[in-house]
């Protein structure tokens, strides 16, 4: 039995995940939104404090779910990357339970953890290239094994996941934005939605950027605030013009990847898979180009301990452990850029 622990951001959780099967047995996630909610993002101190109270209420659960943590054999542990005073809230927790239970402990990098999302109780494919869009990162991975991945395309300022809550903030509309933006853009005929200039447009490498389409959403915000009060039909067309344009941008880039790349398979993954309109435009793009698409269910597509699980189980069968005086967290992924 394997534990996994998750406190990378906002979202405390915990999952035990059979080594032999892969098998996920319980999974349990408490979520700070409400909290962040007030200040339009994610407040680092708040978010620390309450994984102090959560992440053991949370491990109290596991245990009473066990009966006892005799049967676990290894805790994987997202080290890396994150907000550091909640990595570290995670991290002390891990290694109380680890001396305790005198079992190794498994340093999990989160972008390896979601990548991983896609296999929660499924075989691992491979050779696979993931396109990791989150609230964090706007990333094109290539994964050969549990530790061979490297990152071939990034985004060169804003993750698209901060740039919906950004539009989602500059409207007034709440946070987190990713589904407020999407739910009011499926309003909006396509033939009203707002134009936007598309990022990077005569860029000929492999590249994201979103801070240009973001400042064109509030330049036209407050052109149309002259004129009064933000119409609800105003908001719909915004909302519709960026997500379809951040989209094409990703789907412009993945064209460029894969005209040179050999893989044949493509993962989609992090918070922003989770929308509707993204998942179908990638899949028209695999359909076109003849490429295998995998998707995490949506339960799974946000942080979760169950993807630390199931990447700790890939790196427990190479027994790929960090003794516990060593192990300690970074603010920055330890997968190599190459692009």
């Amino acid at each position: 039995m394997l534990l996994g622990i998750e406190s990378s951001c906002d979202d405390s959780s915990l999952a035990l995940m059979d080594l032999q099967t892969a098998k996920l047995l319980w999974h349990s996630k408490i979520s700070q939104e409400s909290a962040h909610s007030p200040y339009g993002g994610v407040v680092p101190e708040l978010a620390s404090r309450l994984h102090a109270v959560n992440l053991p209420l949370l491990a109290k659960r596991a245990k009473e779910f066990l009966g006892g943590f005799s049967a676990l054999k290894a805790i994987a542990i997202t080290t890396c990357p994150g907000l550091s005073v909640t990595l570290l809230e995670g991290l002390i927790l891990a290694k109380t339970l680890a001396l305790g239970l005198k079992i190794p402990l498994i340093s999990i990098d989160h972008l390896q953890a979601h990548i991983y999302s896609l296999f929660i109780d499924k075989p691992v494919i491979l050779p696979l290239s993931v396109l990791l869009v989150s609230g964090g990162h706007t990333l094109i991975i290539e994964v050969h094994d549990a530790q061979n991945m490297q990152i071939v395309a990034q985004s060169l300022d804003d993750s698209l996941g901060e740039s919906f809550d950004k539009v989602s903030k500059m409207l007034g509309l709440g946070y987190p934005g990713g589904p407020i933006v999407e739910t009011l853009a499926r309003d909006c005929p396509p033939q009203e939605k707002l134009n936007f200039t598309l990022p990077l447009k005569d860029h000929k490498g492999l590249a994201f950027s979103f801070s240009g389409l973001k400042n064109a959403v509030r330049l036209a915000i407050l052109k149309e605030r002259e004129k009064g009060v933000l119409s609800e039909s105003f908001k719909t067309r915004l909302c519709a013009g960026f997500q379809e344009t951040a989209t094409v941008h990703l789907v412009q880039n993945l064209r460029r990847y894969f005209a040179n790349s050999p893989i044949k398979t493509l993962g989609l993954v992090g918070g922003v898979s989770a929308n509707a309109y993204v998942r179908e435009c990638i899949n028209a793009l695999c359909g076109e180009l003849g490429l295998d698409l995998l998707l995490a269910p949506l339960e799974f597509c946000s942080d979760n301990a169950a993807m630390v699980a199931r990447a700790g189980v890939e790196l427990y069968r190479c027994e790929d452990f960090t003794p516990l005086h060593s192990l300690d967290i970074s603010p920055h992924t330890r997968l190599p850029f190459v692009g």
